[in-house]
């Protein structure tokens, strides 16, 4: 998951534009470590990304900004289409979406629609759609829509909070669980991780060394 913001840069401040370069030095840093980053809209630059992760062999699961603003949305949805025609060979998948439903800034039913529309425009790239994992199993038509199904498995915001010790089995049976509900798609972990600092919330504790221990445990299983 890839986001270039540095020091006081901010994807709220809507005029911000990061540099080709930035981008690029971030790029070749991930290309030592991973063969493809996830970006989340078109904003701020990052429409750029495609061109730049070509150029350091890197795919893109290219997203976009989905929220209540319909012409917001059109243009996050018609930039990314022009990008995915561009670059076939960089843009492995497109994310319609991220956690709309969980902010609540659209229905299941218009969001089902715009994820079948993005689909008919960029023919032969898988298309998906990412949130946390409980709004999948309460909005299954949207399993209908995707080519694949994309979950966000976050231990320490759970409801009820995961200690670091447990938070890699808890991905694990979180994964299986669905696993069981959704058989017939492939299902990508689109977010987890553990917080390096912030609060405690009840035994689960912000830390680099949990975040290390999480992350490690959790590649581990993969």
């Amino acid at each position: 998951s890839y986001a270039p913001f540095r020091g006081a840069q901010s994807p709220l401040n809507s005029t911000l534009q990061i540099s080709a370069e930035q981008i690029a030095a971030d790029l070749k840093q991930l290309a030592t470590v991973t063969g493809c980053v996830r970006t989340y809209s078109v904003d701020n630059g990052l429409q750029q990304v495609p061109a730049l992760a070509q150029k350091v062999g890197l795919k893109v699961i290219h997203g976009i900004w989905l929220s209540s603003d319909r012409l917001k949305n059109r243009v996050q949805i018609d930039t990314t289409v022009a990008l995915a025609k561009e670059y076939p060979g960089v843009i492995s998948s497109i994310m319609v979406g991220n956690e709309v439903l969980l902010r609540g800034e659209m229905t299941a039913t218009d969001l089902a629609a715009l994820i079948r529309q993005v689909k008919a425009e960029v023919k032969g790239i898988p298309v998906s759609y990412a949130d946390v994992w409980e709004f999948w199993l309460r909005h299954r038509e949207i399993y209908d829509a995707v080519d694949f199904v994309t979950i966000h498995i976050l231990p320490y915001w759970e409801d009820f909070p995961i200690r670091a010790r447990h938070a890699a089995a808890h991905v694990d049976s979180i994964r299986k669980r669905m696993a069981i509900a959704f058989p017939n798609k492939e299902i990508l972990i689109g977010e987890t991780g553990w917080p390096s600092a912030g609060r405690m919330r009840e035994g689960a504790l912000p830390s680099r060394t949990n975040q290390a221990r999480v992350v490690s445990e959790v590649l581990e299983l993969a």
